[in-house]
């Protein structure tokens, strides 16, 4: 652990989950130092035990961390979503820079009021979207900004992620609308677990750096594999203020994990990526250009925070409030349509160890895969038996 008192001093609350991976990260760069942890349960983390053991002050709460005294720069918050607006809100009014995990809160209420704590205390408030930060999302946008493909026509990606009752076991409040103590959380694929994918067509189509496009409605069709309280599956076709269309097709009930898989079609260009390799753009004239791969450098995010924290002026901004907020947009658009249970004939139970189940539709990989090859949602196919019409909903 490192003691140096020139670096940025860090605060992380919630070290289960993705924030081992910010505590691995921190151990492995020299520019901030990990001062403090906020966990109700840190002996349950994978990290936890040790950081106990070697006498890292630990709180159970935010509360009980301001009370302590301790002064750090940067929070890292990493804990259930329902928690982002609260704790980032109450840090912030404490003088401390936050980034925030993703997604950015659970209702756009809670978000406007991150907004406005982020306005009232001029405190670096950052959203954990990664892809925002990697050098080859950077460098495609500052182009499509640039006019270097001409207009945005159409954006589409698909998900398939598998995931197992393990998954929806592993806390109280995955796969639901409310949590136990019924806070929102409105968990699903498209909020959650694949956020990134939809977020990251949202904001490139943005008029500036730091901006996303904003939806104005969405069409959209959720399903239910899982015996969860929301969907696992969903597609949606949403209308966007930059007048391009945005497709997104995303799913848990699968035997296997595929994607994210993207084309953006442009006026001049066509822009394609698979399964972790690079963002190739092909021009209508045959040329091409590489931009890389968005997830070479996951935690750029954390050495960009901490970059900001030493600026203490003039500070950059990358994926802001307003920039996540149109994901949550999206996502309360989503929770107003009704979710279809498949048929118990659709659906395929494989016994795993552990006393793990997966439930999966055979069908729809197939499904997604030609969807998204014509441009279409499940039921505009006209070829499913288990799909059904979509709703639209207008985004104010």
């Amino acid at each position: 652990m490192k003691d140096s008192s020139s670096n940025i001093k860090l605060l992380m609350v919630g070290i289960g989950g993705y924030g081992n991976r910010y505590l691995q990260s921190i151990s492995e760069q020299s520019e901030g130092t990990l001062t403090a942890i906020v966990d109700p349960m840190p002996e349950k983390a994978p990290l936890g035990p040790e950081l106990m053991a070697q006498g890292m002050p630990i709180f159970p709460s935010i509360q009980d961390f301001l009370a302590s005294g301790i002064e750090v720069d940067l929070a890292i918050v990493s804990s259930p979503i329902s928690f982002h607006a609260e704790q980032s809100c109450a840090l912030m009014k404490a003088g401390i820079d936050v980034l925030c995990e993703k997604p950015i809160a659970a209702t756009v209420e809670d978000a406007e009021q991150m907004r406005q704590t982020r306005d009232e205390t001029g405190r670096l408030l950052e959203i954990g979207y990664q892809w925002c930060f990697s050098e080859a999302i950077q460098d495609l946008k500052k182009d499509i900004i640039d006019g270097v493909f001409g207009a945005a026509k159409t954006l589409m990606t698909r998900v398939e992620w598998s995931r197992n009752s393990a998954y929806y076991s592993r806390n109280n409040w995955a796969g639901c609308i409310l949590n136990k103590q019924g806070q929102t959380v409105n968990d699903s694929p498209v909020g959650n677990a694949t956020a990134h994918y939809l977020n990251n067509m949202l904001y490139i189509l943005g008029e500036e750096m730091n901006q996303s496009t904003r939806p104005k409605s969405v069409s959209a069709e959720c399903y239910r594999a899982n015996p969860i309280e929301n969907y696992d599956t969903a597609c949606c076709r949403i209308k966007t203020a930059a007048a391009a269309d945005i497709l997104f097709y995303t799913t848990h009930a699968v035997p296997k994990d595929d994607g994210p898989v993207f084309k953006y079609i442009f006026e001049h260009a066509e822009i394609d990526y698979s399964n972790l390799g690079d963002i190739i753009a092909t021009f209508a004239d045959g040329r091409t250009k590489n931009y890389g791969n968005p997830d070479a450098n996951r935690m750029r995010k954390l050495a960009f925070c901490i970059r900001q924290c030493r600026a203490k002026s003039s500070r950059e901004s990358i994926c802001s409030v307003e920039s996540a907020t149109a994901l949550t947009l999206c996502v309360e658009a989503l929770q107003k349509v009704k979710v279809t249970n498949f048929d118990d004939a659709d659906i395929v139970k494989q016994e795993l160890e552990d006393d793990q189940s997966l439930l999966y539709v055979p069908s729809l990989p197939e499904a997604i895969h030609k969807s998204f090859e014509q441009q279409k949602l499940f039921s505009e196919l006209g070829e499913l038996s288990w799909a059904r019409t979509s709703s639209t909903v207008t985004i104010p």
